[in-house]
C-alpha cells in the first residue's frame, strides 16, 4: 500500500500493511490503522502520531521513533529494544501490556492513562519518566535508573528499591506500601 519510500505530512486511515521496509514518515498520522503481526525494518517515524492503531505483535527492526504519539492504540507484545535513536515516544490511553524495554534509554518517556501490565523494563534509563495514572501489575523494573521518575498517580507496581535507583523518585500512599512486601518482615 506504501507506494515510496517518503512520506512527509499525510494522513493514513485504515491501512494494514504487514511488511514495511526502509520507509521515512515526517509528521505524518495514522488512524484505525491494524499493523498487528506486521515487519517494520528501518523505518524511520519523526512526529508521527497513531491514533486507535493496532501494533500488537508487531516486530521493529532497526527503526527509530522520534517524537512519536500513540493514543488510543494497542501495542501488546513489542519488543523496543531494536530500536536505533533516538527514541522518544508517548503513550496515552493505550494498552502496551507484555512490552519489553533492555538497554533502553526512556528519559522523560511519558505514559499516560496507560495499562502497562507484564511488560518488562530492564537496564534502562527512566530518569524524570512520567507514569501518570497507569496500571503496571505484574511488570518488572531490573537495574533501571529511576531518579526523578514520577509514579504518584500510579498503581500495582512493584518496583524493588534494592535493583533501582529510586533518588527523588515521587510516589504517594497507599500505592507505596508495595515497597513494605519486598522486605522480609511481617506486618499486622
Amino acid at each position: 500500500m506504501f507506494n515510496t519510500n517518503d512520506y512527509w505530512e499525510e494522513e493514513f486511515i485504515e491501512y494494514n500493511d504487514k511488511n514495511l521496509n526502509s520507509i521515512y514518515f515526517d509528521n505524518c498520522t495514522f488512524v484505525k490503522c491494524d499493523f498487528s503481526k506486521s515487519i517494520f525494518s528501518s523505518c524511520k517515524f519523526t512526529e508521527c502520531v497513531f491514533i486507535n492503531c493496532d501494533l500488537s505483535l508487531s516486530t521493529l527492526k532497526n527503526c527509530v521513533f522520534n517524537d512519536v504519539i500513540f493514543k488510543n492504540s494497542k501495542l501488546i507484545g513489542i519488543s523496543w529494544s531494536n530500536c536505533e535513536e533516538p527514541y522518544e515516544v508517548k503513550f496515552e490511553s493505550c494498552n502496551i501490556s507484555q512490552n519489553s524495554f533492555h538497554l533502553m534509554d526512556l528519559r522523560q518517556m511519558k505514559f499516560i492513562n496507560t495499562l502497562i501490565k507484564d511488560c518488562g523494563f530492564e537496564e534502562c534509563n527512566l530518569e524524570k519518566a512520567l507514569f501518570d495514572n497507569c496500571d503496571l501489575e505484574l511488570t518488572a523494573f531490573i537495574n533501571n535508573n529511576l531518579k526523578k521518575a514520577n509514579f504518584e498517580t500510579s498503581k500495582n507496581y512493584l518496583i524493588d528499591p534494592k535493583q533501582n535507583d529510586l533518588s527523588k523518585a515521587q510516589f504517594s500512599l497507599p500505592e507505596a506500601l508495595s515497597f513494605l512486601s519486598l522486605l522480609p518482615i511481617q506486618i499486622k
